[in-house]
């Protein structure tokens, strides 16, 4: 937690310097302009001016058009990012911001949260990639216009909406472990308006081999083996479809997404499964909206109406990774609407933002028998939430100075019926058919931008906030799961204290060179962490046991020249411990948290190529809360190549074709991200892209 001395000081070392700045300003006002932090001055991001002090980056992914690449890959390079991998290619993957854990950071697509209540953490191979346009990261917590509070922050996924020309791409790719994926993909315009649409299918068996120590991991190591992954592969199918045009002052925009996936589940590496299986679908759609000069002139209405369908089944016929009734059937609808009205009163200096916010989640669970016949309907499980956010956009000296105020107020109510097989549940709550449980929360945040150099191609400056966030505990630890959990009711939500606080550098000394650079501290106090603790020989009970403290410094830097280099660094030091009330966890770092993380690109380019060199280095860490020894995990590094070229383009028509080759883990180094979960060594891919 930031003391209130130290929170004094810093404002006072940011707002020292505007005096003068004061003194030294033009008596002449320059027009008003969305100045972004952490972005190209000239992109056209409307979310990141929304939430102007954040430390957010913005990754465009139109390069990802013409490699094989993954949701998971792009983002384990950026810093304050760690994503954790149980396998290769289209295994589970979670993702988890600035040392939190995976279930403290709110993932939406297209401003619509899909963080799912059951387990709160969100699958990345579950989530679309191909037909993505940008990802957007927040790093600073939940900006304006999106819905939920986030203790990690927030990654945004965003749809190809705005079409600039008709475009057809087709691409085929295809690699190591018999992957293989084919994408067709077309958009065009009419009269005020344009669409998108794209299909995909992609297949990887991902029977690779890795090293298998038998589970003797010290005491033995001559039983050790080289052994071939087993169960691993997925089938990948999706359809996209978008629809953007203009009524009158209204931009309307239809998003749908669709994904289905059938993957094996291939288990620990010491005991590989051989018919546990997956089949997982998911329905994504929305219409948003977005009236310029709504009632008057200086008021925009936006709004959000979307839904989210998912269906996952389980298969387990042999009980290998379950017993009892071995299968399972899950359903999870989600409903909400958003309104977020903007009031720009530009001649006060001011922008006033709010929104309202309103959602419904449902979830139901079947367990199955072994021939997957339903053995029993588990009690239905729903979730009402209400939201309302107002911020204040205050701009001074000429638009050197932003303040922004930020005030969250939720209400979640979730309900539960009652379990008729649950003896506990007859004996104690008698008389009750429905268990409710209500919380209401109201998060305050504060975020400051300084601008100490403001010139036609050079900006510098200093970016702060300071806010208030929680997690509201999941379906699974208020509410338990038959025979493993044993929910509870009385479960407080975990809550945080943020802070963050560091410069930025966007410059273009000249029309060859373009510089963007940026450096943060961060600093997270985390209360009344949930912990599954032993309830009896084969429970577990959730309680709220666990605080955390997160402390670190992060860098990106970014550099192009146009005559033919490219070259990028990120890279995260932190140090999260765990000061738990129990003695055997308090001091410990928190599991799967390196001190060091860093990733570096440096590619060299012309008018028909580019060649590429990736690194990665993540720092070495402990797998358990307890930091065993036998839980230790060295540092690992990875070494990727790439190249690409254009064998045909015509500048007229557009029309070019581009083949592509990159190889993977160059080094071969074969390492677990988790117990029992290999990563793939080295691997190989070819591309091909034609665009008409």
């Amino acid at each position: 937690m930031i003391s209130q001395s130290k929170s004094i000081l810093f404002l006072c070392f940011l707002l020292g310097p505007q005096m003068v700045f004061a003194q030294a300003s033009s008596a002449k006002e320059g027009d008003a302009v969305e100045i972004k932090a952490n972005v190209d001055s000239t992109s056209k991001n409307t979310n990141f001016s929304k939430n102007p002090t954040g430390f957010q980056k913005e990754i465009n992914l139109e390069q990802s058009n013409t490699r094989y690449t993954s949701l998971p890959d792009v983002l384990s390079r950026e810093a304050g990012v760690r994503v954790r991998q149980f396998g290769g290619l289209g295994s589970y993957s979670t993702l988890s911001l600035r040392g939190t854990n995976p279930n403290q950071s709110k993932i939406y697509w297209n401003g619509v949260p899909i963080n799912n209540s059951l387990g709160g953490e969100i699958n990345l191979a579950d989530l679309p990639f191909d037909n993505l346009e940008k990802i957007e990261i927040y790093k600073s917590g939940t900006p304006a216009g999106f819905s939920g509070s986030a203790i990690g922050g927030s990654i945004n996924l965003v749809s190809k909406i705005k079409i600039e020309k008709p475009i057809t791409r087709v691409n085929l790719m295809g690699g190591s472990f018999k992957t293989a994926k084919a994408t067709v993909t077309h958009m065009d315009q009419f009269t005020s308006g344009s669409y998108f649409v794209q299909a995909l299918h992609e297949t990887s068996d991902q029977n690779f081999a890795y090293l298998n120590n038998k589970g003797t991991v010290l005491f033995n190591t001559y039983d050790d083996t080289i052994d071939e992954r087993k169960n691993a592969q997925f089938r990948k199918t999706g359809f996209t479809g978008n629809l953007s045009f203009v009524l009158d002052k209204t931009k309307i925009n239809f998003l749908n997404d669709y994904i289905h996936r059938k993957q094996g589940l291939p288990g620990p590496g010491n005991r590989q499964t051989s018919s546990v299986g997956r089949v997982f679908s998911k329905l994504s759609s929305a219409l948003t909206t977005e009236t310029n000069e709504f009632l008057f002139t200086n008021l925009t209405l936006e709004t959000k109406t979307y839904g989210n369908f998912a269906k996952d089944d389980l298969f387990d016929p042999k009980s290998e990774f379950s017993f009892g009734t071995p299968n399972a059937f899950t359903k999870t609808n989600q409903y909400g609407f958003q309104i977020s009205p903007t009031l720009y009163l530009l001649e006060y200096h001011q922008i006033l933002r709010a929104s309202i916010q309103t959602e419904q989640e449902f979830f139901t669970r079947y367990e199955k028998r072994a021939n997957h016949e339903t053995e029993r309907k588990e009690p239905k499980k729903r979730r009402d939430t209400q939201s309302f956010t107002f911020q204040d956009e205050i701009r001074l000296f000429s638009n050197r100075l932003f303040l922004v105020p930020q005030v969250r107020f939720e209400r979640y109510t979730g309900r539960f019926g009652k379990d008729e097989t649950s003896v506990r549940n007859q004996l104690l709550d008698p008389l009750s058919d429905v268990f409710y449980v209500r919380q209401n929360f109201t998060n305050p945040s504060f975020g400051i931008k300084l601008v100490w150099i403001k010139k036609e191609n050079l900006e510098f400056g200093s970016l702060a906030n300071l806010s208030k966030d929680f997690r509201i505990p999941s379906f699974l630890e208020l509410f338990g799961e038959r025979g493993s959990i044993v929910g509870n009711t009385k479960l407080r939500p975990e809550q945080s204290r943020n802070g963050d606080v560091g410069f930025y550098l966007h410059t273009k000394p000249n029309s060859q060179w373009k510089i963007q650079s940026d450096v943060s501290y961060f600093q997270k106090r985390i209360y009344d962490m949930i912990l599954f603790l032993p309830n009896s020989q084969f429970t577990l009970r959730p309680e709220n046991v666990d605080q955390a403290f997160i402390r670190g410094v992060e860098t990106n830097h970014n550099l192009i020249w146009n005559k033919g280099i490219k070259f990028n660094f990120n890279y995260t030091y932190q140090d999260a411990r765990n000061y738990s009330e129990s003695p055997a966890l308090n001091g410990k770092y928190l599991p799967l948290r390196s001190k060091s993380q860093g990733s570096a690109l440096l590619a060299f380019f012309n008018e028909t190529s580019e060649f590429g060199i990736e690194y990665q280095y993540i720092g070495a860490n402990f797998r358990d809360r307890t930091n065993e020894y036998l839980g230790y995990l060295p540092a690992r590094q990875f070494w990727n190549l790439y190249i690409q070229y254009s064998a045909y383009k015509n500048k007229e028509t557009g029309n070019e074709l581009i083949l592509g080759f990159e190889v993977r883990n160059l080094t071969d180094k074969r390492v677990e991200d988790l117990v029992g979960y290999p990563l793939p060594g080295r691997s190989y891919y070819v591309t091909g892209s034609y665009r008409f």
